[in-house]
């Protein structure tokens, strides 16, 4: 009897740590935390990691094949490395949204990226230096790379693909609707956009990626509003950073770095088309 209930409660004991074991290899495992990119806190887990070592043309074949873009311009050259990197990282930060898919839809044809040389002040720009292209002036971009700023850089190209998107403006789609609604109610954002809801668009959504950048105005905690019509309109509930006027862990730029300037305002048929 001794016997038969010894192995009756080993039998037990075996059969409950089977059920445990089981338990604990059914429960969810916790997702692996996503390693900021160059400017952006809390980026999309890589889909397309940045190639260490690669050649520019090999970096060029990576954006063009990845992320459906054709390239032109100079300015793809070994000397311009790090810019293409923040290019393609940026990119790649919110391949976990609908917005590079979105903003290509909006054209006919290939949506381009231009490297290469613009006149006066503005370091990005869309259609104008190039019809049909993103223009980045990588000659410029070194100036924020030197001052440690870059995640100006990376708001710059959020912010420029933003007027991509909003090429269909015309059309007046739900997107455009509300924005207009919510500019008119909230009013002036950054120093750059100024008075132009257009530009106001851009930096929202430039901004809302390059959380890290100089002078970020979510960083004020004052733009709620505009940093909620990001997360639900663009991005789909994707946030790249904390919320607005919470501590950012972002690498602070040297003294007397650049901040984004406004340039001179633009006929309203022009909107969208300005560089930064």
């Amino acid at each position: 009897m001794r016997k038969w209930f010894a192995a009756l409660t080993t039998a037990a004991v075996l059969a409950i740590g089977t059920i445990a074991a089981n338990s604990a290899e059914a429960l969810p495992l916790a997702p692996e935390p996503v390693a900021p990119v160059t400017g952006i806190p809390t980026p999309c887990a890589p889909t397309f990691p940045y190639p260490e070592g690669a050649s520019v043309e090999e970096l060029k074949a990576g954006i063009q094949q990845n992320f459906g873009f054709k390239l032109a311009g100079k300015q793809w050259t070994d000397g311009n490395k790090a810019s293409i990197r923040i290019l393609w990282e940026t990119l790649d930060a919110m391949e976990c949204t609908d917005y590079r898919a979105n903003l290509q839809s909006k054209v006919s044809g290939t949506v381009g990226i231009n490297a290469g040389s613009i006149r006066g002040y503005a370091w990005g720009d869309w259609s104008l230096t190039k019809g049909g292209y993103v223009t980045l002036d990588f000659s410029k971009f070194q100036r924020a790379l030197d001052s440690g700023d870059e995640g100006r850089l990376t708001r710059l190209v959020a912010h420029e693909l933003g007027h991509v998107l909003n090429s269909d403006r015309g059309s007046n789609p739900d997107y455009w609707a509300a924005f207009k609604k919510l500019y008119a109610e909230e009013g002036r954002f950054s120093d750059y956009a100024g008075r132009s809801v257009t530009e106001t668009f851009a930096d929202v959504i430039g901004y809302y990626v390059g959380r890290c950048a100089l002078d970020n105005p979510y960083d004020t905690g004052e733009h709620d509003a505009y940093y909620e019509y990001a997360k639900t309109w663009i991005f789909d509930g994707k946030e790249f950073g904390p919320a607005p006027g919470e501590e950012l862990n972002c690498t602070v730029p040297a003294g007397g770095a650049e901040a984004p300037m406004p340039g001179p305002q633009l006929p309203e048929w022009l909107e969208g088309l300005g560089g930064e």
